[in-house]
């Protein structure tokens, strides 16, 4: 089996919205609140969608290598977590639990359990989803997030920091691993069954994202939701919906990532698929880079012009595309270099994209 197939076209797409969508959702600090209701729920599907592309790609490749490639894979992209929460936010690493941090523990997670029986794997996800509303229910959900700042050391209890990792950080352990090994069910069983464009699929899709939209905004007594208002408007700035992460939103986030692998892979507007690939193909850089703009440019400018925040949504719509346009050019560059000079290194596929 050769080292590199060709690239799959649809799963760069979803790669891509992804990460489109992910670029507004990061830059939420620096805009104004509150939030319009359809700009937090669109930001808020771009990490669940992230976490179970990692996964399915390890199902995919994982016939070609051992578990040495991804514990290596796994530990440069907690490596990258840990050198932005470093240089970049000036926290301690490991106290905030970044995404990065769930997809590199993930990737070698997945490995060992590629070829569990699909059965032991819905228990296994479901186990993941139950035990983060348990926990959340047992130990509480702190409103702010743990941060050790370099320029205000604490040292927090070992308590309060496993609870960060597993039940209150941004992405901790519970639920979101659940969606990892949810994500290496899909991919195994779309592949297998060539079931991709089935009609089973998608009306999957279209149930389950129905029912989690239904059950995010109808008062539903014990269903904890938007509407009943349990959900976080924002935290630290960000207002996705899965502050904290419900049964409501687990069911929605899951049917739109089935719907929508479903309608890229029908959709025949091949320029579309172009544009959101080349992004899915740089979705490392393009995640790095929005974040150091978003710090090192965005506010600076914005305090700059005597604003606390983006006032005006039109403003930072377009302050959304110019980020994404430098990302681009600078993407573009990369394309050209990696047409001569390949990537050959880990470190650098894992940055760069192979």
């Amino acid at each position: 089996m050769p080292e590199q197939r060709p690239r799959i076209p649809w799963i760069d797409a979803l790669r891509g919205l992804a990460i489109i969508l992910m670029v507004p959702a990061n830059l939420a600090p620096y805009f104004s609140e509150p939030h319009p209701m359809w700009f937090r729920i669109l930001g808020s599907f771009a990490a669940p969608t992230f976490i179970m592309l990692s996964a399915g790609m390890v199902v995919l490749t994982g016939d070609r290598h051992d578990e040495h490639y991804y514990l290596k894979r796994g530990g440069i992209i907690i490596g990258v977590g840990m050198l932005l929460d470093t240089l970049l936010w000036g926290i301690f690493p490991w106290t905030s639990f970044d995404v990065l941090y769930t997809i590199g523990l993930a990737l070698p997670l997945i490995y060992l359990l590629r070829k569990v029986d699909s059965r032991e794997l819905i228990y296994i996800s479901l186990i993941l989803f139950l035990a983060a509303y348990v926990l959340q229910m047992f130990f509480g959900y702190h409103a702010e997030a743990l941060e050790v700042y370099f320029d205000d050391m604490f040292l927090p209890t070992f308590g309060r920091l496993m609870q960060s990792w597993f039940i209150d950080g941004w992405f901790p352990i519970f639920p979101w691993m659940g969606y990892a090994v949810l994500g290496a069910l899909f991919f195994r069983t779309l592949f297998r069954e060539d079931s991709g464009t089935s009609h089973h699929f998608l009306l999957l899709g279209v149930v389950l994202t129905a029912i989690g939209f239904a059950l995010l905004f109808v008062p539903l007594p014990f269903i904890r939701n938007i509407a009943n208002g349990a959900i976080l408007e924002s935290r630290g700035g960000y207002s996705e919906i899965f502050y904290p992460p419900t049964f409501a939103y687990i069911f929605t986030s899951i049917g739109i990532v089935v719907l929508f692998s479903n309608l890229l892979r029908r959709t025949k507007l091949f320029g579309v698929l172009s544009v959101l690939g080349f992004f899915g193909r740089y979705s490392m850089m393009v995640y790095i880079l929005h974040q150091v703009i978003g710090s090192l440019v965005i506010e600076p400018a914005t305090a700059a012009a005597g604003y606390e925040y983006i006032i005006s949504g039109p403003w930072f719509t377009l302050v959304n595309l110019g980020v994404l346009g430098v990302i681009y050019a600078i993407c573009y560059a990369i394309e050209q270099i990696k047409r001569k000079h390949p990537t050959r290194s880990t470190v650098l596929q894992v940055l760069f994209g192979k």
